[in-house]
């Protein structure tokens, strides 16, 4: 019993005081005398801490539930301003892509009406670039006009040229690929070769002559000999060029243009031209 006393001792005092003033105060308006006033002085002056307490203890409780509102607001507030933010970032993302691939599909466009060529512009969906075939895969296939033999090229130079079609999509065997051959010449001195594919993703220059012309730096092009892909287009420059003795050629070695990791979009040449390309 005395453990529950001292555990509400002031829940109990200030309900005794609460009572005692009532009492008083029905007192006070039957009889005003002396002694009413000094107890009604003495129970206030009692009281008065305990209501400045509960007072204190109220106006706490009224300003920590404000602020814990107030934290919980900001923090949906802030929520909401993060996933803004993130939207935004989107959006800004999609059109910074959306404005690459324009100006892209842009320089396509110019090189198309300047190679004098009907061309289409296709979109890159695949590569497989092993070291034993290197080809790509584009979306638009006989249903767009592509047929087989048919030159790709890119803003830079020569892609390659398709090897397989179907409706819907086709197979491009890229010039770096050991199997592709695609007759050159030697821009500065006109020395003819055979472009082909190496191992190591470079383009090896065959049948160069030893007395030939050729210095690193100097600009690789196509030939047209063979009739498959049209004369004129850019292949690469020189890195390397040695003559090895007693060997009937140079050893040649050409760095192409285009950088066939980076390949989005490609223009497929539907008809070779009459004359070389405007490139």
């Amino acid at each position: 019993m005395t453990r529950l006393l001292l555990r509400y001792r002031r829940t109990l005092i200030l309900s005794s005081a609460l009572l005692v003033s009532f009492v008083l105060m029905t007192l006070q308006v039957r009889s005003h005398s002396a002694l009413t006033d000094q107890t009604k002085r003495i129970l206030l002056t009692s009281v008065s801490p305990f209501l400045h307490i509960a007072s204190v203890s109220k106006a706490a409780a009224v300003f920590v539930w404000n602020e814990y509102i107030d934290l919980r607001r900001v923090r949906r507030d802030n929520h909401l301003m993060k996933e803004e933010v993130r939207q935004l970032r989107a959006q800004v993302g999609e059109l910074r892509e959306t404005s690459l691939e324009n100006y892209r599909l842009a320089h396509l466009l110019e090189m198309r009406s300047h190679a004098g060529v009907e061309a289409v512009a296709v979109k890159v969906i695949g590569k497989d670039v092993t070291n034993w075939f290197r080809t790509i895969l584009i979306d638009r296939g006989t249903n767009a006009g592509i047929d087989r033999y048919m030159t790709v090229v890119a803003s830079e130079g020569l892609v390659g040229r398709v090897v397989d079609v179907s409706a819907l999509s086709a197979r491009v065997q890229l010039m770096t690929d050991p199997e592709s051959a695609v007759g050159c010449l030697v821009q500065r001195s006109r020395v003819t070769g055979v472009a082909t594919g190496s191992q190591g993703g470079t383009v090896q220059i065959k049948y160069l002559p030893q007395m030939a012309d050729v210095t690193v730096g100097d600009r690789i092009i196509t030939s047209g000999m063979g009739g498959t892909i049209p004369k004129g287009i850019p292949l690469g420059r020189v890195i390397r060029s040695s003559r090895p003795n007693g060997a009937l050629f140079q050893e040649t070695e050409v760095q192409p243009l285009v950088n066939f990791s980076r390949l989005e979009e490609v223009l497929v040449l539907k008809k070779p031209p009459a004359n070389d390309l405007a490139w």
